[in-house]
């Protein structure tokens, strides 16, 4: 065997906890020359070598061994190419805290190697300085703080730092396998076992778990829909507009508590009474009470408010299951508007619409019912790599490496300089309202900066120097390379912002109408009004950070300056000196709604889906020709009043002016006073006349406007998928 001319002792793949009885032999003649750690636990190491003999001899811990199998390159210094390198397998290589191991290189000559592999390390940290200064530049040193916990030391090495999306892990390369084959029989299996049946419902596999179940009569319904109560709606349908609420209390509601009594149908035909009729079969006993109506959906939304926000605000996937019996008319229709109603809902109490998924359960002889159940994602392989997020932020690369050599001690750290550099930046103001360490009153002072590296900025510490002096200290997110970041540093609480907000329903696809029931889709707009006022004698700009949660979509009059942060927003905001500015953000989510064309707040978003570009010219035409008639009814109605007020003036008069006639016969000196009252009474009594004559003509009028406006109900078309009209399903008139 030839002289042993180095033997490499991957000391630099321990860390501080390895084996404290490795043999140390002489690395001067196997120099380190480069180590670059990085921070996903590994560290990159080369080394140069001259093999005489062909031979080469390391002694790796144990623990490191497969590291070291896994990637070890040994390559020609002079030719750069690979060298084969055979590893002989002692019989008592399982014993000892070190295993040696010879390389044997195909050249016998002297030949210089550069051996280079990966292992094992700390994680380097960074830091960061700025300096803020004048005319829109920042000074932005970075340092990165490495750690030797290797057990040798690093005498005249260039130490770099990097981060990257690369995976590391484990993988045994040293221990020998043996496959275990399966023995084979000759008989055959005639009665073979069918595979376990699998269902996505299935709670022993990680699956969903039911968190709550709502009855019919549980979940609220909102104004507008064709089984809620509506002045509005009896207000077109009853005779006498005044008595209205007398109208109401007298009468059973139409709307679910009395449903249709049991008999399926009610005034908006089949399909409202499929849409109204009660849970259970037969009439509801007690139900028609307004008050114990009031309780239960009183007792719905408990239910859905006893959800907690750990299920609301994750990541599951809720399933709303909308059941409904199929022995009655409409049982389709009504399972996916009552599921429906339990998505709004839970999207009206802050949970994603992307998360909301609505599924519809037929059958004979079951209750009316919708069923919310918390789907888990299947179970990942335990070698699968995490799932990202499609919109999350890339992980971008970074390499800083020193310009000169150092040494470092073995046990100690070092700050190595990544950077430092003049950059675009300011002080700015940021509004964040939704972090953690956030604030829903005042703006933090920051400083907007931009990555002057090719490189991403990981994430860490910040201090901030200007005009010679601290002014606060920030965290910094990753920083993609040349992109700009905003860091909050300070709060001085001198621009302050209130914030108001409100929700609206916005008609923008019609589906189906039958029967004056409109099936439609409409986009639920969320509005969120932010006042900046601005106490400092100097401009700010200030950015307001706001996400948009997944199944929202940003719409008009939102800033149209803005800036991608992750999943945030960054709505750039100029406010004068002491002044104010004001902001609206909107964002829409589609929902599935179903809507009774006689009610006010439909034929409220009638009128602004009319003016929209969605309707065609024929379906605008006619939805005007009918808002057109509803206005008639209304001013009518609203006539009606007046002129009811009036003849009730006019009575009260009268029956004044009696007793005074009555009271002037015992005077005989009143004959002139007498004259003059007579003459009031007779004209009081005209008036009297000309305003019942009045109301009559008016009462007919309403009366001839509603037939007009249940025949424009019953002819109202919609396009169908092929953008030609098709008449609404009326049932017989």
């Amino acid at each position: 065997m030839k002289k042993l001319l180095a033997s490499l002792l991957f000391a630099s793949a321990l860390s501080a906890c390895g084996p404290k009885h490795a043999t140390f032999v002489k690395v001067d003649e196997v120099a380190l020359g480069r180590v670059v750690v990085y921070r996903n636990g590994v560290a990159y190491y080369e080394r140069r070598a001259t093999v005489t003999g062909g031979k080469l001899t390391v002694n790796v811990p144990r623990e490191r061994v497969d590291d070291f199998l896994k990637s070890l390159t040994v390559v020609d210094a002079r030719s750069g190419k690979p060298l084969p390198v055979s590893i002989p397998r002692d019989p008592g290589d399982g014993e000892g805290p070190n295993l040696q191991m010879t390389l044997q290189l195909a050249e016998q000559t002297a030949t210089d190697v550069v051996l280079t592999y990966v292992t094992e390390s700390p994680a380097w940290k960074p830091s960061y300085r700025l300096v803020v200064g004048p005319k829109g530049k920042v000074m932005v040193e970075g340092w990165a703080i490495v750690d030797n916990t290797s057990g040798e030391d690093w005498k005249n090495v260039l130490v770099g730092v990097g981060s990257s999306s690369a995976l590391a892990f484990r993988y045994d390369l040293w221990s020998v396998r043996q496959i275990q084959r399966e023995t084979l029989q000759a008989e055959e299996r005639f009665a073979v076992a069918p595979p376990t049946a699998v269902s996505p419902y299935d709670a022993s596999r990680g699956g969903p778990a039911v968190l709550t179940e709502l009855g019919d009569d549980e979940i609220k319904l909102p104004e507008g829909h064709p089984g809620a109560e509506s002045e509005s709606r009896v207000a077109m349908n009853e005779s006498s507009p005044r008595n209205v609420d007398k109208a109401a209390t007298a009468r059973p509601a139409k709307s679910r508590g009395a449903r249709s009594g049991g008999s399926g149908k009610d005034e908006y035909g089949e399909l409202g009474g499929a849409m109204s009729a009660p849970a259970q079969a037969g009439p509801a006993t007690g139900a028609a009470d307004p008050v114990q109506r009031r309780m239960r959906e009183a007792q719905g939304e408990h239910k859905l408010g006893n959800l907690s926000a750990a299920v609301l605000r994750g990541d599951q996937t809720i399933v709303i299951e909308g059941y409904a019996d199929g022995n009655r008319a409409g049982a389709a229709e009504r399972a996916s508007d009552r599921a429906n109603l339990v998505r709004n809902q839970l999207i009206a109490r802050g949970v994603a619409p992307a998360r909301l998924r609505v599924v519809t359960k037929v059958a004979p002889n079951q209750a009316d019912r919708v069923r919310l159940v918390a789907e888990s994602p299947p179970p990942s392989s335990p070698t699968q790599a995490p799932q990202a997020a499609a919109d999350a932020p890339p992980v971008g690369e970074s390499h800083f490496a020193s310009d000169h050599a150092m040494t470092v001690a073995r046990g100690s750290s070092v700050m190595v300089s990544m950077m430092r550099t003049e950059t675009d930046g300011e002080v700015v103001y940021l509004y964040d309202a939704e972090s953690d360490r956030g604030n829903d009153r005042f703006a933090f002072r920051s400083v907007r900066l931009r990555n002057p590296t090719d490189s991403t900025l990981e994430t860490g510490p910040v201090t901030v120097y200007g005009e010679g002096r601290f002014v606060g200290e920030g965290l910094t997110e990753p920083i993609p390379p040349r992109a700009h970041v905003v860091v909050p540093f300070a709060l001085d609480r001198q621009v302050v912002v209130e914030k108001t907000g409100g929700e609206q329903d916005r008609l923008s696809r019609l589906i189906t109408l039958q029967r004056g029931v409109l099936r439609a889709e409409v986009q639920h707009i969320r509005r969120t009004q932010l006042t900046v006022t601005n106490r400092l004698r100097t401009p700010a700009k200030v950015y307001v950070r706001h996400t948009v949660p997944k199944g929202w979509n940003l719409m008009a009059p939102s800033p149209t300056v803005f800036e991608r942060i992750g999943d945030a927003h960054l709505f750039e905001i100029e406010v004068p000196p002491q002044g104010k500015t004001q902001v609206e953000i909107a964002e829409s989510t589609p929902m599935e709604r179903m809507l009774d064309l006689s009610a006010d707040v439909t034929l409220e978003m009638m009128k602004v889906f009319v003016e929209a570009p969605e309707p065609t010219p024929e379906l605008r035409a006619s939805l005007r020709e009918l808002l057109g008639t509803h206005r008639t009814i209304v001013d009518t109605l609203a006539e009606q009043d007046s002129l009811r007020q009036r003849l009730n003036d006019y009575r009260e008069r009268m029956n004044e002016l009696h007793g005074q006639l009555v009271t002037l016969q015992l005077v005989k000196t009143g004959d002139d006073l007498m004259r003059t009252l007579k003459a009031k009474m007779r004209d009081i009594s005209d008036r009297v006349q000309r305003t019942t004559i009045s109301l009559v003509n008016n009462e007919e009028k309403v009366m001839l406007a509603r037939v007009r406006f249940q025949d424009q109900l019953a002819e109202l078309r919609l396009p169908d998928a092929a953008g030609k009209s098709a008449t609404a399903a009326a049932g017989p008139r």
